[in-house]
């Protein structure tokens, strides 16, 4: 069998003592002859622990890892011609591409300086291309980074103190000094500096 765990956004698996007493917010423990235990911390209650017979019963259904050399620049606009779906709900959805959650959705959108509500087959091969150079790049950003830490429940993180466009509303834009707006795309908050993200149309 296979023991699977998600994080999400606020899970942490830690390795303890066995003697160290249980946290409030342990979800699961798995104690060795070792003398340790493995600790799955999940505050928020969103991560997910799956024991399956075979991986692909949870992961089958995800889109290409973003990160993988596989994934070619001319792929990746084929897949974006294969939709006719707003750029960022698009990005969004993991069974499209796997791992980009909201915040990197904002920056790599904004790193390749496209509006959020671009349709996506309406985006040329240049446009795909900028667009997975500058998702792998916010991507290992944040890893360099050990993720962002924007409240309580995410903590160690540092890549809040890099965020170009997500949580800088009102703020002046880096690049061109025009001011960043929030506005709502998929039911998702969005960032975006109206300037150097030209709307669609």
């Amino acid at each position: 069998d296979w023991l699977l765990i998600h994080l999400r956004m606020t899970g942490d698996l830690l390795i303890e003592p066995l003697e160290t007493e249980l946290a409030p917010h342990v979800r699961l423990a798995l104690d060795f002859d070792s003398g340790t235990s493995l600790r799955f911390y999940d505050a928020r209650k969103f991560g997910r622990v799956w024991l399956v017979p075979d991986p692909e019963m949870v992961v089958g259904k995800l889109g290409p890892e973003p990160l993988a050399e596989e994934l070619s620049a001319k792929d990746f606009f084929q897949m974006l011609q294969s939709h006719r779906r707003q750029i960022k709900p698009l990005l969004l959805d993991q069974s499209f591409i796997a791992g980009v959650g909201n915040i990197y959705a904002d920056e790599a959108l904004f790193a390749a300086r496209i509006h959020p509500l671009t349709a996506s087959n309406r985006l040329d091969s240049r446009e795909a291309a900028l667009l997975l150079d500058s998702i792998r790049m916010v991507l290992r950003a944040g890893i360099a980074r050990n993720g962002a830490s924007i409240d309580w429940a995410y903590r160690g993180g540092e890549f809040q103190n890099d965020f170009q466009v997500y949580q800088r509303s009102g703020e002046a834009c880096y690049r061109c000094g025009s001011e960043i707006i929030r506005i709502t795309v998929g039911q998702r908050g969005t960032h975006l500096c109206p300037n150097c993200q030209s709307p669609p149309g």
